[in-house]
């Protein structure tokens, strides 16, 4: 009796506490995917720690002195049961490893088929948060030729089954067991949020007339108003428009915007409506309503997130990539970041930025070269023009902002004192500050915060001024520090970017050179639009007679010419190649079909010792880097990397022999190689030594340099228990990316292989890219990721040879990360903040 009602009794109640503290505080986010447990959910199950705690005291305490083992027989009814309580309150705290043995104990020990049903249960659970599915499958398999289960658990089984397959990304067998589990779920709450992830799943799996019959048997069972809501944009989301009368969908959409109710949800229901158009073929109807949502969004970034990558791929279809930068770049800032497509959609954002940055510069390089052209007087009047343009706006802006905090006033004053009384009837417009008011906030609403200037409805105010003005990129035609280059109403802040000599206009042609090349570059590679790209590449050889990338873009339309079956281009530009750079790469490559292979063969080869020389260099293994560089030079000896290699054992001497030795072999590095940038780089360390420096000395200035940025970009990560993470490799972008890439997948699929983990490439600047698996888990999962990685020397090896960086990152982390992808501070930061040792 004592066991019962006093250990077994109060553990449960403190394990039912903690449930319905994790139930009353958990906030659903019906945009995603519900979990089928919160329990799974980290930031749900540590408030009630203390509870658990207090279960695992309790039982314990019961177990401990209210046991009756005799001769290996228990005596006691209800140790079993208190066994059980305490093995689940372990496992809830995440102690995991005293929850399996206290599971493998019961099953063990009692005869009960209940209890061994349970404890199967449970280890089964255990193995599934393990990730180690294989033995969560043995259990469940012995529970299914077993007897016993208890019937009123048989919807949590069931329940728990769906989430061993979607962790596994099998979701055909996850929605068979959901529905079982629907089946045998007695309390009506859990049931219908049951039936709401059964209606989520259908519509993942393209099911959508199950789908919106699901949701629509969801609204039936009058649920909480959130899952409703969420349940009738979703039923409108999963319609199938060849199955049903879609107006009947449209029109209670349209009835739930006049609900005052769901004026903070009306984001969702234009998206819904948008929804429905594009499933109807309406495209223009379509993005309208995704307007409206991403206007109408006052609650849920998620949603405007959503509107805007929607846009983004329309305007994208459209080769409309100007509109498209636009949404991939707001919905990059609007958009969970652990949304499933939130990695491409970064890179794609990225991809579009530099377009449109090229598209800038080459624009803006023309129009300054267009208004050079123009006589002295016309520039001069022109710019006059803008000065007094600019004033007059800054006029304008002053008086709507004392208009602003007059009204402000006004509206305060209205409010304090009832304004309504005070509005007289019949009395002029512009008399009666409270419809002035009324009129000002609702002209706001429509137009949006117009400035007091003529034809503010005009969409094309066509002017000179952005001929003249620096671009986003900060490219002005040579730096100046003459007085009025920084001042807008200064007519030198204009003039000093005109291109007006032959320096100035010859650094101009270069900038669009460079813009155009790299334009047809993202057209071809990122993009895939052959016929944009085609448009670049002879837009700039039409423009210059030659330039350091011809050769190249000659190659690059010999062989999309020659993909399209254009034996008149393809051979055209062929022959150029022949005859104009019959010297060049890419002469040899056509003439020799095997010549690409070999000598990429030999470069990658010659890049990755540099890289592990260099590597070695920093974790100063000195002896090794000039072993390695003696045998390059004689191995790579008309290599583009040699002077390179020479350079680095220059340096290293210096560290074996000393600082005469190293003075000594940078001298003649400079002399080889004078007219270099080894040479260059190497005059600059022996002048630093001249001026009485030293080794020492060099080493501490830069690594304070660099400490001090480092701390500040530290400062900005943070540690997330409950964040999902991805896996980054950090490889130089000279490295064979394919390649690597494929060894991480092998990596997955071995050690990984019921998880399904995506594996990418995504390019970073300053020769870096970044081999990326997306989703490998909350801190734990993903610290065992890292762990594997770094153990399993028998697949990894080579990465670790090679030095590379890899670590585990968040998902805001990671869009951190790639704005500014610096490895050390991140690396820091991984080293302390996350359990590694564990």
């Amino acid at each position: 009796m004592t066991a019962r009602y006093n250990g077994y009794f109060n553990g449960r109640l403190a394990l039912d506490d903690a449930h319905r503290k994790m139930t009353e505080s958990y906030q659903e986010d019906y945009t995603q995917l519900l979990p089928i447990f919160i329990s799974s959910k980290d930031e749900v199950v540590q408030p009630v720690f203390p509870d658990l705690e207090r279960a695992i005291e309790k039982t314990s305490l019961v177990v401990d002195r209210h046991s009756m083992d005799i001769n290996g027989k228990e005596n006691c009814k209800w140790i079993d049961d208190t066994w059980i309580v305490m093995g689940e309150a372990n496992f809830l705290k995440g102690e995991l490893v005293q929850a399996k043995q206290i599971f493998d104990f019961t099953k063990r020990k009692y005869p009960d088929p209940a209890i061994e049903q349970l404890s199967r249960y449970w280890l089964a659970r255990i193995y599934t948060k393990q990730e180690a599915y294989t033995r969560a499958g043995d259990e469940l398999r012995k529970l299914e030729n077993g007897t016993g289960f208890p019937e009123k658990r048989l919807g949590e089984l069931y329940a728990f089954k769906a989430q061993y397959y979607l962790q596994q990304d099998r979701k055909d067998e996850a929605i068979e067991e959901l529905q079982k589990s629907i089946e045998h779920t007695r309390k009506r709450d859990e049931k219908t949020r049951r039936m709401f992830i059964l209606a989520q799943l259908l519509r993942i799996q393209g099911d959508g007339s199950h789908s919106s019959e699901m949701y629509e048997q969801v609204i039936k069972r009058n649920p909480e108003y959130e899952m409703a809501f969420y349940a009738k944009i979703n039923r409108a989301l999963a319609f199938d428009v060849t199955k049903g009368d879609v107006s009947e969908i449209r029109d209670i959409l349209f009835k739930m915007l006049k609900d005052d109710k769901n004026i903070e949800y009306q984001d969702q229901i234009y998206y819904a409506l948008a929804g429905l158009e594009f499933k109807e073929d309406d495209e223009e109807e379509g993005i309208e309503y995704l307007h409206l949502a991403t206007k109408k969004s006052v609650r849920n970034g998620n949603t405007k997130g959503l509107a805007f990558y929607k846009l983004g791929e329309i305007y994208f279809g459209r080769q409309d990539y100007t509109v498209a930068q636009a949404y991939y770049d707001s919905t990059v800032t609007f958009l969970s970041t652990e949304h499933p497509e939130y990695d491409r959609i970064l890179a794609m954002a990225s991809n579009l930025t530099q377009l449109m940055r090229d598209i800038e510069v080459i624009e803006y390089q023309d129009s300054l070269q267009a208004f050079a052209q123009k006589p002295k007087k016309e520039q001069d009047r022109l710019i006059e023009l803008m000065i007094e343009d600019l004033i007059q706006a800054e006029q304008d802006a002053e008086r709507q902002r004392q208009l602003e905090e007059a009204q402000a006033q006004a509206n305060k004053f209205n409010q304090n004192n009832q304004a309504n009384r005070n509005i007289v009837r019949g009395a002029w417009y512009f008399y009666n500050p409270a419809a002035v008011g009324f009129g000002a906030g609702e002209f706001k609403k429509i137009w949006g915060n117009r400035k007091n200037e003529d034809d503010w409805r005009r969409k094309d105010k066509t002017s000179v001024a952005p001929l003249l003005i620096e671009s986003a990129e900060g490219a002005e035609i040579g730096g100046d520090t003459t007085e009025g280059a920084n001042d807008p109403k200064n007519p030198y802040y204009y003039l000093k970017n005109i291109p007006d000599t032959e320096e100035k206009l010859a650094l101009s042609h270069a900038l669009i050179i460079e813009a155009l090349y790299d334009l047809a570059q993202v057209y071809k590679d990122k993009m895939n639009d052959e016929p944009k790209a085609i448009e670049s590449y002879e837009e700039l050889i039409s423009r210059y007679d030659s330039s350091k990338y011809h050769p190249s873009i000659y190659y690059q339309l010999y062989m999309i010419y020659k993909a399209k079956g254009n034996t008149d281009k393809s051979d055209y530009y062929k022959n150029l190649i022949l005859n104009d750079y019959a010297e060049t790469d890419y002469a040899k490559v056509i003439l020799n079909p095997n010549y690409a292979e070999e000598s990429v063969q030999d470069n990658r080869l010659a890049e990755e010792v540099y890289q592990r020389a260099y590597t070695y260099f920093q974790q100063g293994f000195y002896d090794k880097v000039y072993e390695m560089c003696e045998k390059s030079i004689k191995e790579f000896e008309d290599h583009e990397l040699k002077p390179q290699f020479v350079l680095l054992r220059a340096l290293s001497l210096g560290r074996i022999d000393g600082e005469e030795r190293m003075l000594k072999e940078l001298e003649e590095v400079a002399r080889i190689y004078g007219s270099q940038d080894v040479g260059a780089e190497a005059r600059k360390i022996l002048d630093y030594y001249k001026n009485g420096k030293s080794i020492k000395t060099l080493e501490e200035n830069e690594n304070e340099a660099m400490a001090e940025e480092n701390a500040k970009l530290k400062e900005a990560y943070k540690y997330d228990i409950g964040a999902q993470h991805n896996f980054v490799l950090v490889i130089p972008d000279t490295a064979d990316q394919a390649a690597i890439q494929n060894k991480v997948s092998n990596f997955n699929r071995k050690y990984f292989g019921t998880k399904g983990l995506k594996t990418s490439y995504i390019k970073l600047k300053d020769g870096m890219g970044m081999v990326v698996v997306s989703k490998v888990g909350f801190v734990a999962p993903a610290v065992t990721y890292y762990q594997t990685f770094t153990n399993a020397t028998a697949d990894t090896q080579v990465f670790l040879d090679r030095g590379y960086p890899y670590f585990v990152i968040s998902f805001d982390n990671y869009a951190r990360f790639f704005k500014n992808p610096v490895v050390a501070p991140y690396l820091e930061f991984f080293n302390e903040s996350y359990p590694l040792s564990e």
